[in-house]
């Protein structure tokens, strides 16, 4: 309310703008009523006052890859249920035996890559509860266990962070990928392929996962070198699962039947044109294959198929249905009610105080929001801000774009609070230790942002890579 009487922040307009980021970043930090109830502020607020039409806050809630979002999280949602992510998962930690920091690692970097083509809130609900099982064999069987234990603790945070650091890597990746991916289709004016996104932001990520690998390892020392049995048990858990299922088999290969039409999209685009061959975006597809799943039927007694309602509701995070719209809408409603051309004012001074300053200042502007909000949220926010403020940079016709890149990526990085990403909230409840986190998650945080300003002034500044300074697909 305070904001409405201060000038500084621009026109009556874009205070009501600011006032709605304001209240819902409070919301969010402090989780003083539900998350999923922030994300209804905007509507909230027109009920009251109508600060812009009703039916178009309502439509800032609505978005062409809504339906990427539901579909890969379904099928998601059947890989846990018929075991192919426990199975994945258990072949994977064999690898790293039973010391507590190489299992760190080892769980960081499965959640990472996994995270390449899941959203973060599904990857920590399949792997936190397997992450939990196999601490409770280790004889960390409570809450307060693994609150207490450093290695415990690690293990978790481990789960968490890589599913947040592999979000960006493809567009599928998580919520904050699809919202970047909807504001960078919508300013360059076509569409953006799986492939070109994937060959930007695979390499940042990767050099990001290595960094914080390297940070954990030598930084987060736990007090034991040791876990006991925990190699046992996952011998033991991948013996009683037997062969791989027919579900898992119809479920696996179906999704990765996707993601390479989804990769090779560009080789076959130009046979495809018109309405006729629309469901063949990978959104789409997604939504379709896992509407297919709930008729392909199961060979299970308990389950005529392989997916159902019940599934849904038991592995389905419903929150991704309201964060990440809302997160939409607060971006949408921060520029139609100039709130963020206001912000892009501020931000002007930048702009001419130095390549390196420039980039420094929006990749620690990016990530500090996605820290204190989500980083869907801040995706919402900051990428329409980046377009605004950079539109003609360099004099180019899209010059916003390298600052696409940068933003995209600096805020994928939230590691620290345990609102900041669904998994982080997730394995809150697994019983991390919320300060530990808090602490190495502000440093972790510190320590990407770096690797991203260094890496993007060496691609955008002295490389002067196409890839990142033009529009991809051209």
């Amino acid at each position: 309310m305070l904001i409405q009487f201060i000038p500084f922040f621009g026109p009556p307009q874009a205070r009501v703008g600011f006032g709605i980021l304001v209240w819902m970043v409070y919301w969010w930090i402090t989780v003083a009523v539900d998350i999923k109830f922030t994300c209804l502020v905007p509507v909230i607020l027109v009920a009251f006052y109508p600060y812009l039409p009703v039916e178009k806050v309502l439509q800032d809630y609505m978005h062409q890859h809504i339906l990427l979002i539901v579909g890969a999280t379904a099928v998601t949602a059947a890989w846990a249920k018929w075991g192919f992510a426990k199975r994945m998962a258990l072949r994977f930690l064999l690898m790293f035996g039973n010391d507590t920091r190489k299992q760190m690692v080892g769980w960081f970097f499965l959640t990472g890559l996994v995270s390449f083509v899941m959203g973060n809130t599904p990857v920590a609900a399949i792997f936190a509860p397997i992450a939990a099982a196999s601490l409770f064999y280790a004889g960390y069987e409570t809450f307060e266990s693994r609150w207490d234990s450093a290695a415990a603790s690690n293990i978790l945070i481990a789960v968490a962070w890589g599913a947040s650091a592999g979000g960006m890597a493809t567009p599928i990746g998580g919520g904050q990928a699809v919202v970047t991916l909807g504001f960078m289709e919508k300013y360059v004016g076509h569409e953006v392929f799986f492939l070109d996104w994937s060959l930007r932001m695979v390499p940042i990520s990767l050099c990001v996962m290595v960094a914080m690998a390297a940070f954990m390892y030598f930084c987060m020392k736990p007090e034991v070198r040791l876990f006991k049995g925990s190699r046992n048990f996952y011998e033991e858990e991948l013996k009683a699962m037997g062969p791989m299922s027919y579900e898992e088999k119809v479920v696996f290969w179906g999704f990765l039947a996707i993601v390479g039409l989804a990769l090779l999209r560009p080789l076959y685009i130009e046979f495809i044109k018109g309405p006729f061959f629309k469901w063949l975006h990978p959104s789409p597809l997604f939504f379709i294959f896992a509407v297919c799943l709930f008729f392909f039927p199961s060979k299970d007694d308990q389950e005529k198929t392989i997916l159902s309602i019940p599934i849904l509701t038991r592995h389905f995070p419903v929150a991704v249905l309201f964060i990440w719209p809302g997160a939409i809408a607060l971006g949408r409603i921060l520029n139609q009610t100039g709130a963020s051309a206001v912000v892009a004012d501020w931000l002007e001074v930048f702009l001419h105080a130095g390549h390196l300053t420039t980039l420094a200042a929006f990749s620690i502007g990016s990530n500090l929001l996605s820290q204190v909000t989500s980083d869907t949220s801040a995706a919402g926010v900051m990428i329409p801000l980046v377009i605004k403020t950079f539109e003609g940079w360099g004099g180019l016709q899209f010059g916003a774009v390298p600052f696409i890149w940068v933003s995209g990526a600096a805020l994928s990085w939230s590691y620290a609070v345990a609102s900041s990403t669904g998994a982080q909230g997730i394995v809150a409840g697994f019983g991390v230790n919320l300060k530990r986190m808090f602490i190495y998650g502000i440093l972790g945080g510190a320590l990407s942002v770096l690797v991203t300003i260094v890496y993007f002034y060496v691609a955008i500044y002295l490389l002067q890579m196409d890839a990142y300074i033009l529009p991809p697909s051209i």
